[in-house]
């Protein structure tokens, strides 16, 4: 018994610090489509940088609360993404908001 107890124990702490090493941080876009193409999403930002990003399946897109396909990306649109990554040069789109106009 207290061998399962044990093993149990160094499987959770193991697993936490997988999880950790694979943590990315979390980075907010705020700004224009600059152009979707081969699974990328560029987006201007409204410091007039284009911040590039991957998008694959499991991103999630929204307007007006709804959810809608990724058709709906095009260039033009105003955009909040919510992205991970390690850099502002390596990320996913987690998540993408069209919105009618940028906030101020």
């Amino acid at each position: 018994m207290t061998q399962r107890i044990v093993i149990v124990a160094v499987s959770v702490m193991v697993a936490m610090g997988v999880g950790r090493a694979f943590a990315h941080d979390e980075f907010r876009i705020i700004g224009t489509i600059a152009a979707v193409k081969n699974a990328q999403l560029e987006v201007k930002s409204r410091e007039g940088k284009i911040v590039t990003m991957k998008v694959d399946g499991e991103t999630l897109v929204y307007r007006d609360n709804k959810k809608v396909g990724a058709a709906e990306l095009k260039a033009g649109r105003y955009v909040v993404v919510d992205a991970l990554g390690d850099t502002m040069a390596d990320l996913l789109a987690v998540e993408v908001r069209l919105i009618a106009a940028l906030p101020k």
